[in-house]
């Protein structure tokens, strides 16, 4: 289960103030979105409610996600939406204080959606953190995604 703001476009900046003044009091229940096109990247690294912790990155052949949660700060989220391409082999992982944790290798196919979930032992929300994304050629990485 990852957070709905991520298959769900703000419609306005009005929007977005009003999410964030939520999200920060606490008030917003999360839960897993229906399946719906790539997520929102703009060209500064932030997704569509434009907040620090949330940020992405634009790639040829999709899009990289990273989230941390106001309501579970133990929660660190990765995703990565395949836009086109053939199938390719990837992990995805973060980095968070010198280290980098990644999932195992998966393969992913053109539209198709991933997202891995970390759970850490204490309050990391404002600790600066990316989201990875690792395979033969490479790896990519989101911006740092703090409070």
């Amino acid at each position: 289960m990852f957070p709905t703001t991520w298959g769900l476009p703000v419609r306005s900046k009005t929007s977005a103030a009003l999410i964030a003044c939520a999200l920060a009091a606490g008030s917003v229940m999360f839960s897993a979105p229906a399946a719906s096109a790539a997520a929102y990247c703009s060209s500064s690294g932030y997704t569509a409610i434009g907040l620090p912790i949330e940020r992405c990155t634009s790639m040829s052949n999709g899009v990289l996600l990273h989230k941390k949660d106001y309501n579970n700060p133990t929660d660190l989220w990765t995703r990565y939406d395949k836009t086109k391409g053939a199938a390719v082999s990837v992990r995805l992982g973060y980095s968070m204080s010198g280290s980098t944790t990644y999932s195992s290798y998966f393969s992913i196919s053109s539209g198709g959606s991933v997202t891995k979930h970390w759970q850490k032992s204490g309050t990391y929300m404002c600790y600066s953190s990316t989201s990875v994304l690792n395979y033969s050629g490479g790896t990519f990485q989101t911006p740092a995604a703090h409070c």
